[in-house]
């Protein structure tokens, strides 16, 4: 039979997005560290609470590339960018994710103390031993470093806080929601990402609904508690377990769980067999900003709400003791002590910084050439975003529910608080 010069595309099939074509970047696909991150889940521990919250890094990516491929056709049609600037960026939306280790984000508190590294950094040195992928496919390996250095602006496509393409896309897919007609309006201009005019409610709607989801999923209570946990059991393991930090990065999900449950350690295992029957510690005592202390519900509950200044707060969030996973190894264990507890029954889990919450302001594009900002039209809704996250500041002292009743009981929450107090001092 005649050749009829049929392509043989490849394709995968994404619940938001329907039909991805991959054929031309088969080669960056087809790599290890790649394929690994469909053994990583997008949301951490998320699902522990939200069963169906399953979906991976690699999905993620998948949804990246296509957004990202969507936008620099438009780029390109307006002539924001170049041929291989649309090229360049789609590739580095392919590989943006890659440097996560097993539950992202969730362990990265212990790889930042152990290796000094983050995703970021980790996802530079991987790309060096995949050289020869990215040149397969066309593109420029020293401009393609260029992305993962933030030494051109253009990564911001993919990266902005408020606008980019992974942005949108995890919280499409996080909260099945659409955020077409907002990325339909974003430009590319003077190395800025902006907006038109015509979708500023649309970038409000956008930045609110941000710090929604970290207050309904990824910060949950329950979902912090559990991060933390998993950095307990991580942090353990590795003192008894030791590995290289290439072997520790190469880890899915899956396979630190695994580890977990064959640890050597009667610590780990105790810990991960709690964690994955969900037998979470309970919060005992909160700490959190007076204006906010009367949000959590108590009534029923062996926990304790204490409220103490924002500037307090503020010095929880900077020190140096809640800041690194030895350090709160250091504080649980002391108030194990204070309050007569056993080893390994306090979880203590760190405020996170109010900055999370606070979007960045968003260039708008004015029709004419003039560049503008979303804070000269809406400064009010910049500043109601910032209070929202100060309500969501909070210290969770916890404790498994057997020890809950002695944890939260007055007298020795009073010493317990002092002694936290002390540490800011």
């Amino acid at each position: 039979m005649e050749d009829m010069g049929i392509k043989n595309t490849k394709i995968v099939c994404d619940p938001l997005w329907g039909l991805i074509e991959i054929t031309d970047f088969l080669p960056m696909i087809d790599v290890p560290p790649f394929q690994a991150l469909g053994f990583k889940y997008q949301l951490g521990v998320t699902s522990l609470l939200f069963p169906s919250a399953t979906h991976t890094r690699k999905q993620h990516s998948f949804g990246a590339f296509k957004r990202t491929q969507a936008l620099a056709d438009r780029w390109l049609h307006r002539r924001f960018i170049t041929k291989d600037e649309a090229r360049l960026v789609t590739a580095y939306a392919l590989w943006h994710d890659i440097g996560h280790g097993p539950f992202s984000h969730v362990v990265e508190e212990v790889t930042r103390e152990l290796y000094g590294r983050d995703h970021d950094q980790n996802g530079s040195l991987i790309i060096e031993r995949l050289k020869e992928a990215v040149e397969a496919v066309g593109v420029n390996f020293t401009e393609f470093k260029k992305f993962f250095t933030r030494e051109n602006p253009l990564y911001r496509a993919v990266h902005d806080k408020n606008l980019g393409t992974e942005k949108l896309d995890y919280l499409a897919r996080d909260a099945y929601y659409t955020l077409e007609y907002l990325a339909h309006h974003a430009y590319f201009i003077d190395g800025k990402l902006a907006i038109d005019e015509k979708a500023i409610d649309q970038a409000k709607a956008v930045q609110e609904f941000y710090v929604k989801m970290y207050k309904n999923v990824y910060l949950r209570k329950n979902s912090a508690i559990a991060q933390r946990l998993v950095q307990k059991m991580t942090a353990e393991l590795l003192r008894v377990h030791p590995m290289s930090e290439d072997a520790f990065w190469a880890l899915t999900d899956f396979g630190l769980l695994g580890l977990f449950e064959t640890s050597h350690s009667d610590t780990v295992r105790i810990l991960y067999r709690r964690f994955v029957n969900r037998q979470l510690p309970k919060t005992a005592i909160a700490l959190r900003p007076e204006a906010f202390a009367a949000i959590d519900k108590t009534v029923g509950k062996s926990q304790i709400i204490v409220g103490v200044p924002s500037e307090q707060m503020e010095c929880f969030i900077h020190s140096s003791h809640f800041s690194k996973p030895s350090q709160l190894e250091i504080v649980e264990k002391d108030i194990e002590r204070i309050a007569g507890l056993p080893p390994q029954s306090v979880t203590v889990v760190p405020p996170a910084s109010v900055e999370r919450f606070v979007p960045q302001d968003i260039a708008i594009y004015i029709p004419g050439g003039k560049l503008t900002q979303l804070s000269d039209y809406f400064g009010d809704h910049f500043q109601a975003l910032k209070e929202e996250g100060r309500s969501y500041v909070v210290l969770r002292i916890c404790t498994f529910e057997e020890h809950r009743a002695v944890l939260s009981d007055p007298a020795v929450a009073e010493k317990v608080t002092s002694y936290i107090l002390t540490l800011t001092a």
